[in-house]
This record gives C-alpha cells, structure tokens and sequence, in this order.
C-alpha cells in the first residue's frame, strides 16, 4: 500500500471522527457540494448541535428546550434537518422524532429522505456512506415504512405527519415541525390558521416519550402573519424559544444571505416584482426577510385597531345631585340568510358621539328562538331603539319584532350593495367612534372574535362585522351621529 494511500485512508478516518462529533462536518462529508463554503448553513448546523447539546442557554442559564428557525425558502432548511435527524439518531439510537410538516405527501417525503440516507449502501468502495461514520444505528428489519419506522433494537424511531394526521400512541425526545403552512392562500386564511393551531396544540404537541415530559421542539418555517402558529407559540411561551433568524438580505452591509442560492440581481428582481401592492410587498418580507404579515395589511379590524374600554362614562348629574341618564341603547339586527350563517345583534350604548358595545346575540338558531331571544334583551339592556336588515328573512323578522315588542322603536332598513362593499365603507366609523369592553361577555367575545378574524378578502364568516358596520351606518345616517 503506498504512503499516498495510507494518507487519505487517514484523512478519512479523520472525517470520519469529525462527523461523528460535529453536525456540520457531518453535513460537509455526505454533502460537500452542498454545504462547504456556505456560512449561514454552518451556522446553522452549528446553532442545531448546540441546542441538541443543551449549550443554548438562556439569562438563567437553563437550557433552551425549544428552537425556532427563520430563513428563506429554498437555504437548506428541509435539507439541513434531515440530516440533523440522521445524526442525532446516530449519537442517540433511542431518540424518538416525530416531524410534522403542511401534507402527509411532505412528510413521508422527508420520512423517506431521512430513512434512506441513513439505509445508503455504497456504489464505489471509497465513497463514504451513513453507516461508515454511525456503523451501529441502522433501519429495524421489516420496519421499513416510509413514514413510520424504527432503528435496529428499537421499538419506534421516526413518524413523518401532515396537519390533521394521527400521532396516536407515539411518543417523541424530539418534535421537528416543517413548514406546517403550505402556501400565502393557507397563511392567509385565518379559517386554515386556526385549524392548524387546534391540531398542533391538542394532537401533536401532547406526544411526549421524553424524560418528565420535556421534549425537545424544533419549529422551521416561514413567520407568515401575527396569527401564524409560530407566532402565537411564542407569544403564548416568551423567553422559552431560541430563535435564530437570517433574512435574505442584509441591508447594513449590502450583503446576501447566500450569493450561490439567491444571488443579488435575482433578489431585486424578486423585490420589484413583488412590489405591485401592499399585499405582496408583505409577503416578499414574509418569505425573503423573515418578517410577519401585518394584521392591519390583511385584516379589516385588526385588534389594535379598535378601541377598548373598563367602564361605561361616568353619569351626569343635575343641579340637585341627581344622576342625569346621559346614554340611550341601540341595537341592530343582521338575520341568518343561510344555513352556516350567523344571527347577529351587537347591543350598545350611545353617550352623545361615543357608541359602547357590552352585548350581543351571535348565534345559529332559528328565527322563532331568536324572537325570544330578542325580547329577553330588550328587558335585560333596556334597550330603547332597534334597526333590522329586513333583506330576505329580515322583512318577516321586522313585522314579528314589531308585534311582540310594540313599546321600542324598531327601524327597518333594507340594503342593495354588496356585503364586503357595506363593511368595508364604515370600517372608518367603527375604528373612530366605537368601544369594545376589555372583559366582555363569553357571547360578545365570539362575536368579537369573527369581527377580528374578517380578511380584507373575505366573502364568509362576515356576519357580525357587517352587523357591526350595519349599526354604525345606521346611527350615521338616522340619528345624525359621526358628524364632527
């Protein structure tokens, strides 16, 4: 054998060794074209091996149990944790993984990848594979599934699952989500968003197979909107999430991310086209920079949008000390039209220029229940003054009303323009003239909750917005309100 011969089988021991101990050596010897002279993916192998390590430590120097990754589409993300889940399952064979990804097709996809690299035979007898530098950690005979599967001498290693799948009976050391937000459609559906937080809140996140329950959690994605889920998990979690984000760009010194996987003249191209409006500018941050959708550039009434308040305003009182009732309560009534729509009444109380919602009815019942409903309200608020849409089932609805309660005052207002186009033109007066209670009622706090969640290009779930709206336009436009 001669001495260059001995040299490289040295230098390949050596790598060997390396890749062993270090993710991102590991990374470079199986993918060199890939991964060498690429920064941000070092740093991002690095910033993976030190949280696997439990050397991310937060100011009270405890570990960070829970990482979240920011990049752009198309750096090495998917790949990268692939192959994470390949080297972790050769320092550990009784890791469990369970990863998570927007479709059952992308996670048996990435199952696949990761059960392949680590299954890789050699094609020539100098090429290194999975099993020279981890020879112990290999795939569990018969359990070769694409999605779900085990190493040798255990019991369960690895389930890929889309949103919405089972994770039934599996326990994970290790959740790695990937993208659970398909496309900017999903991301901009609050219906879609707010599926996917019950799924991984209540199905996938209570998997635990970790020692007292504290399961390492890897989230990977793109930060789409205030109300994606990442968002809300660190919200609802602040200082438990390591966050490592690396946008495209980086103005301060004129420098890419990554010149050979997005290069300068290709981002700016990117950049202007998608400058055509306002919405797409966010999504360009979005994906590009690593920055959340503005609610106020998607929703019609973000929350921060609408004013609060703790207490009604103080009563008045006349020359002898006697309380001066300065309000009067209004209510307006949007019937359901069809089968999934909402009955709404929102219910305020009007001092001079300022209207004060407290209650409402949001529900689906059907009009007769409704009729008893209405009359309920009108002796628990005293209510004084009533407006209702008398389109379809409204006119019907207005005569009953009219019957049962002949001592308020009950408008009925029958309206020709579309629905978005009737919210969206007193969306202003709303925004200006109302307040909403800081605490409110379990009913309002649902209705409030649609009148928060409406998109800009919603044509469903509108029905308390447009009540709302509906109630505005008609103080507006028969009380003489809204004029200063």
């Amino acid at each position: 054998m001669s001495e260059r011969t001995d040299y490289l089988m040295l230098l390949q021991e050596r790598e060997i060794r390396d890749a062993r101990d270090d993710f991102y050596s590991f990374c470079c010897l199986r993918e060199p074209e890939f991964y060498v002279d690429r920064p941000h993916l070092e740093r991002l192998c690095n910033t993976l091996q030190l949280f696997y390590e439990k050397k991310l430590l937060k100011d009270d120097n405890t570990s960070y149990l829970k990482l979240m990754l920011r990049l752009p589409s198309q750096h090495g993300k998917t790949r990268t944790l692939v192959n994470f889940t390949m080297w972790v399952f050769g320092k550990n064979m009784e890791e469990r993984i369970i990863t998570a990804s927007h479709t059952d097709s992308q996670a048996t996809d990435i199952a696949r990848y990761t059960r392949d690299g680590i299954a890789e035979t050699k094609n020539i007898a100098t090429q290194i594979v999975y099993s020279d530098i981890f020879p112990e950690t290999k795939i569990k005979y018969g359990s070769a599934s694409v999605q779900k599967w085990a190493l040798k001498g255990q019991h369960f290693s690895y389930l890929g699952v889309g949103v919405g799948g089972a994770v039934t009976g599996k326990g994970a050391t290790i959740r790695i989500i990937d993208d659970l937000i398909k496309d900017t459609e999903t991301a901009l559906s609050d219906t879609a968003l707010s599926k996917i937080w019950m799924w991984l809140i209540s199905t996938f996140s209570d998997r635990s197979a970790a020692k007292g329950g504290n399961v390492m959690e890897i989230y990977c994605a793109t930060l789409w909107c205030e109300d994606d889920p990442q968002a809300k998990l660190e919200r609802t979690e602040p200082g438990e999430w390591y966050i490592l984000s690396m946008p495209a760009y980086d103005a301060d010194t004129d420098k890419m991310l990554c010149d050979d996987m997005l290069n300068k003249e290709s981002y700016l191209k990117l950049k202007h086209r998608m400058s055509a409006d306002s919405r797409t500018k966010m999504i360009f941050q979005a994906k590009y920079h690593c920055v959340a959708i503005s609610d106020s550039e998607t929703k019609v009434f973000p929350v921060s949008s609408l004013k609060r308040y703790k207490n009604f305003p103080p009563s008045e009182k006349d020359e002898n000390g006697e309380l001066i009732k300065n309000w009067w309560t209004v209510a307006f009534v949007d019937t359901a039209d069809e089968g999934k729509d909402y009955f709404s009444m929102p219910i305020a109380r009007v001092y001079e220029n300022s209207v004060y919602v407290f209650d409402a009815i949001f529900d689906q019942e059907n009009l007769t229940i409704q009729e008893g409903q209405v009359q309920s309200k009108v002796k628990e608020d005293r209510i004084n003054d009533m407006c209702i849409e008398t389109n379809s089932f409204g006119a019907y609805f207005t005569r009953r009303i009219r019957e049962l309660i002949p001592e308020i005052e009950i408008f009925g207002q029958y309206s020709k323009a579309n629905k978005m186009a009737r919210i969206l033109a007193n969306t202003g007066l709303v925004k200006l003239y109302f307040y909403f209670p800081e605490n409110p009622n379990p009913t309002l706090e649902r209705f409030m909750t649609q009148v928060y969640r409406l998109m800009k290009t919603s044509t469903k779930e509108n029905d308390a917005p447009d009540a709302l709206t509906g109630l505005a336009a008609y103080l507006e436009k028969y009380h003489g309100l809204f004029k200063e």
